[in-house]
């Protein structure tokens, strides 16, 4: 990764007001996704300039970073996730807050076969004896931001775009600020990506079109204490209404704990968060079983709507668009936030494999054809990953007879066929390309 080059955050944030300025790539968004991305850039294309605009303040890296992606949810990060923050020189600090996840045990409600997966048995789909970990967005938020203050990036926070105009040799971003850049600011950028979130502002000015299916259904988030270990186990368990997942984390204050998102039916979902701690948690044990032992605690429950999100086009000359605006996905598996580091990973190593071209100014990071063989290396994992969250969750809710058999000749198969066993963990773990 290179150096800082005078980069503090009083530094990277200066701005004259009404300057005009230009940089190779212009981030917008910094949240999971955005700083991953700039993180990534600075370790493969360390010539580029970049700058990654964010509309809310950040305090520092010292301080705790209050963005909507870095809250109370926490994220599984699949073993190629893991590899890739290996790579940039972040898990040792990311080791400190994750709990590894050693097995994965996935079941239906109302049967009795299940599938086990081992970081021990499918050590080729694995992160050093993991097939993942589990991290908590406001402790993974501030690691991420630590590491992009020792690079040349510009940060540029708070900063609210307020319009984007496409020219010939790349986008103007007019920008408003606080304080002294109260006033709009220009940068002008090369390439402009966009991953400023699910319905995107930015998407919409640009015309970017998105399609979405509604699948009536939120996502119950809260964390929970229970009686023993978690062992390092994640569970996937199967519903009538959705999959609902427990995810280990680290301890605290003498309490195992685990990250639960439980997936419920749209008309019943306020009703189930407002239940009392003693209701919400007999009403759990009852429906997920007993697989974790006794649950003793649950926290505040935040609920999300569901939908699958997808953008009619990633990329466009000058342009692409990374993380939930490009698509938002069912957590089923948690495999969104996955996808999109695999994205920005590709996209970086796109820009990479071309760095003398750029440095010369032959060629320009937002060329269509650059972003056009990314987008072609990224299509197939897309595809795999996308499907796998869409049509799942339905699959294992249907409780006709043709689906019950169905799910419970894909466990079977899973159970007894080794290779196709392990060509789904690595899928899953983001090691199958």
């Amino acid at each position: 990764m290179n150096d800082p080059q005078n980069n503090s955050p009083e530094k990277r944030d200066s701005v004259q007001p009404g300057a005009a300025h230009s940089c190779d790539v212009a981030i917008v968004g910094g949240g999971m996704a955005g700083a991953s991305l700039a993180l990534l850039l600075a370790h493969h294309c360390p010539a580029l300039r970049v700058a990654l605009l964010e509309q809310h303040p950040l305090r520092g890296p010292g301080a705790a970073i209050e963005l909507p992606s870095f809250d109370t949810r926490a994220t599984a990060i699949a073993a190629g996730s893991l590899q890739i923050f290996a790579e940039l020189g972040l898990w040792p600090a990311l080791r400190e807050y994750a709990a590894p996840i050693r097995q994965v045990q996935v079941s239906d409600r109302g049967h009795t076969l299940g599938v086990s997966l081992d970081a021990r048995r499918e050590k080729a789909a694995s992160f050093d004896g993991m097939l993942g970990a589990v991290i908590e967005n406001a402790a993974l938020g501030p690691v991420l931001h630590r590491a992009l203050a020792a690079t040349a990036t510009r940060v540029i926070a708070p900063a609210e775009v307020a319009g984007v105009t496409m020219q010939a040799d790349g986008t103007l971003l007019r920008w408003r600020g606080e304080g002294e850049e109260r006033g709009e600011q220009t940068l002008h950028a090369r390439l402009l990506v966009v991953a400023d979130g699910v319905d995107s502002p930015l998407c919409r000015s640009l015309g970017i079109e998105t399609r979405e299916v509604h699948y009536q259904q939120r996502a119950l988030v809260t964390t929970v204490g229970l009686q023993r270990d978690h062992a390092g186990v994640a569970f996937e368990r199967f519903t009538d209404s959705g999959p609902m997942a427990l995810l280990p984390l680290p301890k605290r204050d003498g309490m195992h704990r685990a990250a639960l998102v439980w997936t419920c039916a749209e008309d019943a979902a306020d009703q189930i968060a407002g239940l009392a701690e003693a209701d919400f948690i007999h009403r759990l044990q009852r429906i997920f079983g007993w697989r974790a032992g006794r649950i003793l605690r649950a926290g505040s429950v935040s609920g999300y709507p569901l939908k699958l999100s997808l953008a009619r086009e990633q990329v466009r000359r000058g342009v692409v668009l990374v993380g939930n605006c490009a698509h938002f996905l069912h957590p089923v598996a948690g495999q969104g936030f996955n996808l999109t580091l695999r994205d920005c990973d590709g996209l970086a190593r796109a820009l990479a494999t071309r760095a003398e071209q750029l440095a010369r100014g032959q060629i320009s990071p937002g060329e269509l054809d650059l972003l056009q063989t990314y987008w072609r290396e990224r299509q197939q994992d897309q595809l795999l990953t996308i499907g796998f969250s869409d049509r799942i969750p339905p699959l294992f809710a249907a409780r006709n007879l043709f689906a019950q058999g169905a799910r419970q000749a894909g466990m079977l198969g899973l159970t007894l066929a080794p290779p196709l066993r392990a060509g789904f963990v690595r899928q899953a773990a983001g090691l199958a390309l």
